[in-house]
């Protein structure tokens, strides 16, 4: 029999200091070839679009299907022997908890030493995420946050510095970026917001909302000036990294020049550390399978908190 999870049962089940040791983990299986995975694909309809995107875990012989069209955001789990569904689970909650994981474990292997100055470019939903797993993995002692409407910068800086023992501060986005020693830009930005004029000397870039072909956060100018570029899954960037689709296309980089994150993972920060490194993370199916994997053994030890059904 299947269970179903509900997002507030997941909210219950894991946090952001589970989910960066478990996306962590994931890493570490894809660089040791535990992993497989499809690459997110979309399929339009009149008005809304399916994206569906999978992953399969050897040593635990499970397949996870994530699909999601506006509100609908859920992963099935499947036994990868027999076929059998063990969970279905809902991603509202989960999706962002990972997505801001991977950024923490991007920053846990690639921020410059001792970084003091986090920078938000997008203070939104996921934004919230970005803070809380950087923060965990880097001892930074500064956020500054830069949006667009001054009302919710200030409101976002309320809610989310009543859980961190760090100073925020608002400031214009190029004070942001000049100040930061690792700069997260997390917006649904069709246009690219910073061409790396600014930046200091030794910094981490994070992009996390460029995760269509249509979307853009950085130019060309700024991939430029990265040292090194590093992605969540190569396959998935070559169709869904607006920025990098674009920089390769324009001669600027080369797919063979962008690194996956397990190969740094696996191998430990990279000594000597280059100076200004870019992630750019789009969100892959082994991070939901991840944090799934993690909120279902949750469950079945709890003895099934989630509500049992016998046909799907």
């Amino acid at each position: 029999m299947a269970l179903l999870i509900g997002e507030k049962e997941t909210r219950r089940l894991i946090d952001m200091g589970r989910a960066l040791t478990v996306v962590e983990k994931i890493f570490h299986d894809r660089a040791s070839g535990k992993m497989r995975s499809l690459a997110r694909r979309r399929l339009k309809a009149s008005q809304k679009q399916l994206n569906v995107m999978a992953a399969w875990h050897a040593a635990w012989d499970l397949i996870c299907l994530r699909a999601y069209a506006g509100k609908a955001n859920t992963i099935t789990l499947y036994n990868g022997r027999t076929g059998e569904i063990r969970a279905i689970i809902h991603m509202g909650y989960l999706s962002s908890l990972r997505t801001g994981a991977a950024s923490g474990v991007a920053a846990k292997y690639l921020a410059p030493p001792e970084p003091r100055v986090l920078g938000i470019i997008g203070p939104g939903w996921q934004a919230t995420f970005q803070v809380e797993a950087v923060a965990r993995s880097c001892l930074v002692g500064q956020v500054m946050v830069s949006g667009r409407n001054p009302k919710k910068t200030k409101e976002f800086i309320r809610q989310v510095g009543k859980g961190l023992s760090v100073e925020f501060k608002e400031a214009p986005a190029p004070e942001v970026e000049a100040a930061s020693d690792i700069l997260v830009l997390a917006t649904d930005s069709t246009a690219p917001l910073t061409g790396g004029n600014g930046l200091k000397d030794d910094v981490l870039v994070i992009s996390m909302g460029a995760n269509q072909a249509v979307k853009h956060e950085v130019s060309g100018d700024l991939i430029r000036r990265m040292d090194l570029v590093v992605t969540d899954d190569l396959a998935t960037a070559q169709t869904d990294s607006g920025d990098l689709i674009a920089a390769c296309q324009a001669g600027t980089i080369r797919w063979e020049d962008v690194v996956p994150l397990e190969k740094i993972v696996a191998s430990g920060r990279p000594e000597p550390r280059p100076r200004k490194i870019l992630f750019q993370s789009n969100g892959i199916a082994d991070e939901d399978l991840a944090v799934g994997y993690y909120v279902l053994n949750q469950v079945q030890r709890k003895k099934g908190r989630g509500k049992r059904v016998s046909e799907i």
